[in-house]
C-alpha cells in the first residue's frame, strides 16, 4: 500500500514539474480548435503560477459556486446550477482554513482523493481480480490521455473515489456502506444516479430475484435508491430555489448536452480542429471497443456501468468530452492490464503516454484538452 502512495506522489510531481515548463516554454497563440473559444474569453496563459495551472475551463464554475453560491444569468444560458454541490463545499470549506485560497484549496482536495482512489482501486484489484497485478492498473490509468484531469481542479479525482469505493463495498456485501457512498457521489457528479446499478446487482446475486420480490424483502432495496434520492436531492434543490422543476435540463440543453450534434462548435476547416476531432474519434471508438471486451472477458455489470458514462459523454452532442468522461471507466484500466500480448499492452502504454503529454501541454497553456 505504501508503494501505491508513493507512485501516486511521484506521478504529482513529474506531472506537475511537466506541466509548469510547458506553460513556461511556449509563447503560443489562442486556441482555435472551436468556434466557441474566442481569444478574448480564453487567453493564453501568460504567468508562472505554479498553483494557478490548475485553473482551467469548468475550474471557474466551481469556484463561482464557492464564492457566490448557485445562481443564474440573466440570459438564462450557461449558470453553475448544473454543477453538484459537494465538491465546491469542500472546498468552500478547505479555502477557508487556507486564507482564501480556493484554487489551492480545490487542486489539494483533488490530489488527496486520487491518492484514496489509488489504494481503494489497489484493494479492489487486489481482493476481487486476484490474478491481475495490482499496481498495473493503476499506472495505466495514470498515463492515461486525459489523466491529468485527476490533478486539477476538477471533479474527476473526487467521483472516481465514490465509485470505486461504492463498487469496493457493494462486492463485499456492505451494502449499507456502498449506498451511503454512493448518495454522496450522485451529489458529486451528474453520473452519480448510475451508482445504484453496483449495488442492485449485487444485491440481487447475493439473494436471488425471487427472494428479492419478497414482500419481506423490501429493506434489502433500500441502498439501491440512496443515490438516485442523491441526485433528486440536488434538482429538487434547483426547483425550489429557481422554481422550475425543469431547470437543470434547461441549463444543461444550453451547455450543449443533449443528444443532437452541434456543427456550430467545430471549426470544421482549421487544422486544430480537425486534429481534436481525429484524437476524439479515435478514444471514442477505443473506449466503445473497450466496453464490448469488457462484457466478454470480465463482466457485464462493469460493461453497463461502462455504457451508462459512455452515453453521458455522447449527450455533448459532441465527442469533445469522451476523453474525460472516461477516466472513472476503471474496468477499462483492469481490461487492459490483463492482457497477455506484451507487446500490444507496452504499445497503448507508449501511446497513451504521448497523448497524456500533450494534454498536459493544452490545458496549462488554456487550450481546450478534453
Amino acid at each position: 500500500m505504501k508503494r501505491i502512495v508513493l507512485i501516486v506522489l511521484a506521478w504529482l510531481f513529474v506531472v506537475n514539474v511537466f506541466g509548469f515548463v510547458a506553460m513556461n516554454r511556449f509563447n503560443l497563440t489562442p486556441d482555435t480548435a472551436y468556434t466557441w473559444i474566442t481569444p478574448e474569453s480564453f487567453p493564453v496563459a501568460k504567468n508562472s503560477n505554479l498553483v494557478d495551472m490548475h485553473n482551467r475551463w469548468d475550474t471557474f464554475w466551481y469556484l463561482d459556486i464557492v464564492k457566490n453560491g448557485y445562481h443564474l444569468n440573466n440570459d438564462n444560458t450557461l449558470a453553475n446550477v448544473v454543477f453538484f454541490p459537494i465538491y465546491p463545499a469542500l472546498i468552500k470549506i478547505l479555502g477557508t482554513i487556507l486564507l482564501g485560497n480556493f484554487v489551492l484549496a480545490g487542486w489539494i482536495l483533488s490530489m488527496t482523493f486520487l491518492v484514496l482512489s489509488c489504494i481503494y482501486f489497489y484493494r479492489f484489484v487486489r481482493q476481487f481480480h486476484p490474478e491481475i497485478d495490482p499496481e498495473l492498473p493503476i499506472l495505466l490509468m495514470l498515463v492515461f490521455p486525459t489523466a491529468f484531469f485527476f490533478n486539477v481542479v476538477y471533479t474527476e479525482s473526487i467521483f472516481l473515489f465514490f465509485t470505486i469505493t461504492t463498487f469496493f463495498y457493494a462486492f463485499r456485501k456492505n451494502f449499507l456502506l456502498a449506498g451511503s457512498i454512493a448518495f454522496v457521489g450522485a451529489l458529486t457528479h451528474s453520473n452519480g444516479v448510475f451508482l445504484a446499478l453496483p449495488i442492485l446487482w449485487k444485491i440481487v446475486e447475493a439473494n436471488g430475484w425471487r427472494n428479492m420480490l419478497k414482500l419481506k424483502s423490501w429493506k434489502s432495496w433500500l441502498p439501491v435508491f440512496f443515490a438516485p434520492i442523491g441526485s433528486f436531492l440536488f434538482l429538487g434543490y434547483d426547483w425550489w430555489k429557481f422554481g422550475d422543476p425543469m431547470l437543470f435540463f434547461k441549463i444543461q440543453s444550453a451547455w450543449g448536452r443533449s443528444f443532437s450534434i452541434n456543427w456550430d462548435h467545430f471549426s470544421l476547416f482549421s487544422h486544430p480542429s480537425i486534429a481534436n476531432m481525429c484524437i476524439d474519434i479515435f478514444l471514442a471508438i477505443f473506449i466503445i471497443s473497450a466496453v464490448v471486451a469488457v462484457w466478454k472477458k470480465l463482466s457485464p455489470l462493469y460493461a453497463i456501468f461502462m455504457s451508462t458514462t459512455l452515453i453521458a459523454a455522447f449527450t455533448s452532442g459532441t465527442l469533445m468530452s469522451v476523453g474525460r468522461y472516461s477516466l472513472v471507466m476503471f474496468p477499462l484500466f483492469i481490461l487492459l492490464a490483463g492482457i497477455k500480448n506484451k507487446t500490444l499492452q507496452l504499445g497503448w502504454i507508449l501511446l497513451s503516454t504521448l497523448f497524456f503529454a500533450m494534454d498536459i501541454i493544452l490545458w496549462v497553456n488554456n487550450y481546450w484538452a478534453g
